[in-house]
């Protein structure tokens, strides 16, 4: 094969990369948005019987306590989705203006919040949450505040390696010896600066998120196991797996497929943006 060939390989690879990583978060986002619209009522019925495989009267069987599969994974992404969301806006809205205030002209207050953020850094998620769970704090609120103040230390460290790089600091110094304020080089500009590195750390950043809410649901320290989040239903119907591998493979289908798919599309945007500079 020769160079040119390759080279044209290559690039059929990457204008398909996008469309399967489309499908694949595409599939479990729509399942999030609109499945609770559509699904319907997952009580077991009348002669329902737990752990049956799929047939005419459950496309998708039902779990181990007789509840309709198919309905409890329309339900159920809505959870995952919107926890994730919401545990990732805790972080960056902690983190971006500790790493702006961090990447200030005083350096005591630098050394402050930097030591602050790495105590916070030294702590494992999963023992974090599972010591949230052990004094009975198992409602979403902690679950979410809590995963989202795990990142913290991550993007504000992001923020101020972006905002003391050489070339934002010669602007920075330059619009405060022109007589401009704080607000003004830090909301202006530097927020025009880090918009790029943000948005490409937050598509990566959620697939962590999203593994760290999933385990700890899986492992029994977050949601109630009555719950139709997708990891709940793996953990509950995990003893039934050869008898009814529907309500385990799909709820996990569809975690991987937001994963692998959140990923291909950062990979494609760094790509993208290497290819521009």
């Amino acid at each position: 094969m020769t160079v040119p060939e390759k080279r044209d390989t290559v690039g059929a690879k990457r204008r398909r990369m996008p469309w399967i990583a489309l499908v694949l978060l595409g599939v479990p986002v729509l399942a999030a948005l609109l499945g609770p619209w559509v699904a319907g009522d997952a009580a077991p019925g009348e002669g329902a019987l737990p752990s049956q495989p799929p047939g005419a009267g459950h496309l998708l069987g039902t779990d181990v306590l007789g509840r309709d599969v198919l309905a409890l994974v329309l339900q159920g992404g809505a959870s995952v989705v919107g926890s994730a969301l919401a545990a990732l806006s805790v972080g960056m809205a902690a983190g971006v203006p500790l790493g702006l205030l961090a990447a200030g002209p005083r350096r005591g207050l630098d050394e402050t919040v930097m030591r602050a953020l790495d105590v916070l850094l030294a702590f494992p998620g999963l023992l974090v949450l599972m010591t949230l769970a052990a004094t009975g704090h198992r409602e979403r609120f902690w679950l979410v505040t809590v995963a989202g103040l795990l990142q913290v230390p991550a993007v504000a460290r992001l923020v101020r390696g972006a905002a003391l790089a050489p070339g934002s600091r010669t602007v920075v110094e330059a619009l405060r010896m022109q007589g401009h304020g704080w607000a003004y080089i830090h909301l202006r500009h530097l927020a025009r600066e880090l918009a790029a590195p943000l948005a490409t750390d937050a598509g990566g950043r959620f697939s962590l998120v999203l593994y760290l809410l999933a385990s700890a649901n899986f492992l029994g320290l977050g949601l109630p196991a009555s719950s139709p989040d997708w990891a709940v239903l793996i953990e509950r119907n995990s003893d039934a797996l050869f008898t009814q591998p529907a309500a385990v493979l799909v709820p996990a289908a569809l975690l991987t497929a937001l994963c692998v798919g959140g990923n291909l599309l950062v990979d494609r945007a760094l790509a993208h943006r290497r290819t521009r500079s």
